[in-house]
């Protein structure tokens, strides 16, 4: 099996099957690639309802989503096969697999490039059969971006850009934009909220929440609250606004936007105050100052990637637990402990940073 390439690569694949703010922090990997073959065609295979964080990317050639619903296990295999052949069809010269998962190993395989990478199996395993070249496995000192990049770096690359790499796309972009013109708002007038998670055990407290937006407010800020669709999301965000400050909140779009106009709104905020999630994610890619809390979850590997930030992280002496909250309980004691004061400060900080 070849361990390195022995010519420059025209097209290379990426398997990256993982959620939204994963998929978005691989993205220096394809910009170190580029970086080092300009003329590369780089395509990625996704997970769906990911696949906005790479669709207008223009370092991508083409951005595959993996088909998970079909109508029946016909249809299924039928899919998958056509699928396969594409890849195959492709020829491609290199594959990245930059999960831990059999399918991504499998898709790596099938596609018969002729350099794959991926990681190294913590306990030997047939998945590292797949791969010619293994690239150490990521650890909770690290942030992920530099486990991504010890793929590429494992190829003898040593990129000099290491920045992620979002585009909301010319349509988000003039949504949102069209949103704030009614709502009076200007760019960079605003702090975009996005206090809820489709995990709500690494979400902070209602009180919390309103209290800091009654803060960001008195700062002379205008308030956007953003969140997802789900249920429980949209009833967290009705028990916050219930708390702040009548007036505090100059548009609610919670449950409102895709990811592309949620982007286009990002885009043009003072900063973003959130939770561990791609939204955060999201404002570190388009430079966004980012204000977020860490609870279960550990901030070394997924705390936000080279933007200006302040980092709180819940009191408890076994974070990061990666627990779905306590004894997974979904509810984290670290965040229901944690006093708003700190979030305060910490917003005051940035801010004055950031001036």
């Amino acid at each position: 099996m070849p361990q390195r390439l022995t010519s420059d690569p025209r097209r290379a694949l990426i398997v990256k099957l993982g959620h939204i703010g994963d998929v978005l922090v691989t993205t220096p990997v394809i910009s170190a690639l580029k970086e080092r073959w300009p003329d590369l065609a780089v395509d990625i295979v996704v997970n769906p309802g990911t696949e906005a964080m790479v669709a207008h990317n223009p370092q991508i050639n083409r951005v595959m989503v993996l088909k998970r619903e079909h109508t029946g296990s016909m249809a299924a295999a039928a899919w998958h096969l056509g699928f396969l052949l594409g890849l195959r069809k492709s020829k491609y010269d290199l594959c990245l697999e930059l999960a831990e998962g059999d399918r991504g190993a499998f898709i790596s395989w099938a596609s018969g490039a002729r350099l794959r990478v991926g990681f190294k199996p913590k306990k030997p395993r047939m998945r590292g059969r797949a791969f010619h070249v293994l690239a150490p496995r990521w650890d909770d000192t690290h942030h992920m971006v530099e486990a991504f990049l010890g793929q590429v770096q494992a190829l003898g690359l040593e990129p000099a850009d290491t920045s992620l790499t979002f585009e909301p796309g010319p349509e988000g972009r003039a949504e949102a934009a069209r949103l704030l013109s009614q709502a009076g708002l200007e760019p960079g007038s605003y702090a975009v909220v996005h206090p809820t998670s489709r995990w709500m055990f690494k979400s902070w407290t209602h009180g919390g929440n309103a209290a800091l937006i009654n803060h960001l407010v008195a700062r002379g800020l205008k308030v956007v609250l953003t969140s997802g669709p789900d249920a429980k999301e949209l009833d967290m965000v009705e028990q916050i606004k219930a708390l702040a400050e009548p007036g505090a909140i100059a548009l609610d779009l919670s449950g409102r936007l895709d990811l592309y106009s949620l982007g286009g709104l990002i885009a043009q905020a003072r900063l973003f105050a959130g939770v561990d999630s791609a939204p955060m994610h999201m404002a570190a890619a388009l430079g966004v100052p980012v204000l977020t809390i860490f609870g279960p979850s550990g901030e070394q590997m997924w705390g936000p990637w080279q933007v200006p930030s302040e980092v709180v992280v819940g009191e408890c002496p076994e974070h990061p637990c990666g627990r779905a909250g306590c004894d997974d309980g979904k509810v984290s004691q670290c965040l229901v402990d944690m006093p708003a004061e700190r979030l305060i400060q910490a917003a005051d900080r940035l801010l004055q940073r950031t001036a």
